[in-house]
């Protein structure tokens, strides 16, 4: 509890220094990370990353100090952070820091296989796994697995204090391919808090099968179509595009398209989507934020209509509601350097009535995409997307993959025009959702 102690003393200094409030968040990890590359281990390596970080408010003016030493003065850490938040310009929209709460018992977070694990156990798992890759014009294998044990703590000027651990496990492979000169890729990715949380065969398997299916990908063609929209693609719609934009910071300074949205209806009816931060072996879940809130769930959509958005005590102050348990760091829930922001934790997309399959057989002419590495514009909604894994549908059947094509849809529009949703949701990194069916969607080419 050395990190616990180094916390609170921070604290404590930064008050006697003449801050009106304060609050530090420790973290202590250990990271395996085993980084193949052409089927070789490119890098091996243990990391313990362990410090603490501070904050100090002077009327309303936030100022931040780190430290990557256990045995750092916390008075000299503590007074940086509070010389920095004198310089500032007051704030009056900052209320206050959280208080004390009780945090909620949240199972299926720690994993003993993981934090006994060594690096070489992770080396005989790549190895094993690129094993499993090779096949026919298969070029190479690239891969990276990481198994990391945390432990977080939090302290505050209003007697805040926390205490909380966990595991992950992630994992990476992308394969590509090649016949003669023409070349294709195929990746998969995906994390759990248990080491059995994930189907790496299967996901390697995938990887492999898909990158030598692209070597005969075509071109599509342009036009306004059906979309069925499954797999990693998931994230780029509910997490990029919903959750984000009901940031109550983008909201409140109107930098969301979903601004004015607030109580509206914005999506079919059979629409739902919760961020819930305590889901039990939820990937993103923990017992509290990153200053010390407890996590919970927030409904964000409703039947359609937005009813929640994702706040911090900075956020929640101004609009005089209850943070959500929503803060964060800038480097995520592990990072006690950056400062502090609003992300969603897990987002859950309640399922509908259809099958994938189904879907499919219900697109006479449309595309099948599950994955894209864009993002919507938050401010405007705008989604314009190179698909990256994504298939031609004929006459309800998938016929072939497709290759340099575009799809673009308002996010609104998108959300208005789900025709389907699945039943069965599949679990990707922080996101629970089902395949969905989207109506009137742009699709561009190049022939």
């Amino acid at each position: 509890m050395q990190l616990l102690d180094s916390c609170r003393r921070a604290v404590e200094e930064a008050v006697r220094a003449g801050a009106d409030a304060s609050d530090a968040y420790g973290v202590e990890a250990n990271i395996l990370k085993v980084v193949l590359e052409k089927g070789v281990v490119k890098r091996a390596s243990a990391t313990h990353d362990v410090g603490f970080g501070i904050r100090a408010v002077v009327r309303g003016s936030q100022g931040y100090s780190y430290s990557t030493r256990l045995n750092a003065d916390p008075r000299e850490v503590a007074v940086k952070a509070f010389r920095a938040a004198r310089a500032g310009p007051p704030d009056p929209d900052f209320k206050s820091l959280p208080t004390p709460s009780s945090y909620p018992s949240i199972s299926g977070l720690y994993d003993s296989k993981i934090a006994s694990m060594g690096v070489e156990d992770l080396v005989d798992l790549c190895y094993s796994l690129v094993d499993l890759a090779k096949r026919d014009k298969v070029y190479s294998i690239n891969m990276s697995v990481e198994a990391v044990e945390f432990k977080r703590f939090v302290a505050n000027s209003n007697g805040v204090e926390g205490v909380d651990e966990g595991t992950l496990f992630a994992f990476e492979v992308y394969v590509t391919a090649r016949d003669g000169i023409n070349m294709a890729s195929s990746s998969e990715a995906n994390a759990s808090r248990f080491y059995g949380g994930l189907d790496l065969q299967g996901m390697t398997l995938k990887a492999s099968e898909e990158a030598v299916k692209y070597l005969n990908a075509k071109s599509y063609k342009s036009c306004t179509a059906s979309v069925v929209f499954s797999d990693r693609v998931l994230a780029t719609i509910f997490i990029d595009g919903v959750a984000s934009a009901l940031n109550a910071d983008l909201i409140q300074r109107g930098r969301s398209y979903l601004a004015e949205k607030v109580g509206e209806k914005v999506a079919v009816e059979k629409l739902t989507v919760v961020d819930d931060g305590a889901r039990a072996g939820g990937l993103l879940s923990m017992k509290f934020d990153c200053e010390g809130t407890p996590r919970g769930r927030t409904l964000l959509i409703d039947g359609g209509f937005v009813r929640g958005l994702l706040h911090n005590s900075y956020t929640s102050g101004k609009a005089g509601v209850k943070s959500t348990g929503n803060a964060s760091r800038v480097g995520g829930d592990l990072d006690f350097r950056g400062r502090i922001a609003i992300s969603p934790s897990n987002v859950v997309v309640e399922g509908g009535d259809w099958s994938l399959e189904e879907m499919i057989e219900e697109v006479k002419v449309g595309v099948l995409v599950e994955d894209t590495d864009d993002s919507p514009n938050i401010a405007t909604g705008d989604l314009s997307a190179m698909m990256t894994k994504g298939y031609a549908i004929e006459g309800g059947e998938v016929k072939y993959p497709i290759k340099q094509t575009l799809f673009a849809i308002n996010m609104l529009d998108l959300l208005r025009k789900i025709r389907a949703l699945g039943k069965r949701r599949v679990k990707r990194f922080g996101l629970e959702a089902p395949p969905i069916m989207v109506s009137d969607v742009s699709i561009a080419s190049k022939a």
